[in-house]
Parts: structure tokens; sequence; C-alpha cells
């Protein structure tokens, strides 16, 4: 996995697995919030899936930190499993062509 970050955005290339990727996600998050970024936005291009810990995360810094966050997720199969979980309106969820 890979992550580059520009401004408010976030970029992950890869699937999302183990919790090293965790880590990496969570420290690119947290670096956007010090910069007092008021929105983020996260591009997932390839994944697949998304660990539990990594939508706990994102859940968690939405709704303690107030700020505007949107999802793009180009894997029909993860925009389909966000669904599910009804956090499509929460994360703000938005299925993208890769």
């Amino acid at each position: 996995m890979e992550i580059k970050t520009s401004q408010n955005n976030i970029l992950i290339e890869g699937n999302i697995k183990n919790v090293e990727h965790y880590h990496s996600i969570t420290s690119a998050v947290d670096t956007l919030l010090q910069s007092a970024s008021d929105e983020i936005r996260i591009y997932i291009l390839d994944s697949i899936s998304i660990t539990s810990s990594v939508i706990g995360y994102l859940c968690k810094i939405i709704k303690s930190n107030h700020i505007s966050f949107s999802l793009y997720v180009a894997d029909e199969n993860l925009h389909n499993l966000l669904d599910e979980l009804n956090l499509t309106t929460l994360l703000n969820v938005t299925k993208i062509e890769k």
C-alpha cells in the first residue's frame, strides 16, 4: 500500500489489509488534522476491502473533530461493503472510476 498526500487529499493505492496500513493512514489523517484542515478527502483507488480499525478511526475523527469528510472509492465491492454497513452517509462515500 502506498499513501500520497496533497493539500487536503489522501490518495491510497494498493490493498488496505494490515496494522501497518492502519498506522500509515491514521498518521496521514492526523497530519492533516494538525495542519488545521477542516476538510479531508480520501481516495481509495485499488483496495477491495478496508479494515475495521480504519473504519472505526475514520468514524471517530469525523464525530470528534466535526470536519468535512469525503471518501472516494474505485472498487465496486468496497463501495457495496460500506453501503451494507450503512456507512455511506457518515463517511460521505462516492464511487469513482479509477
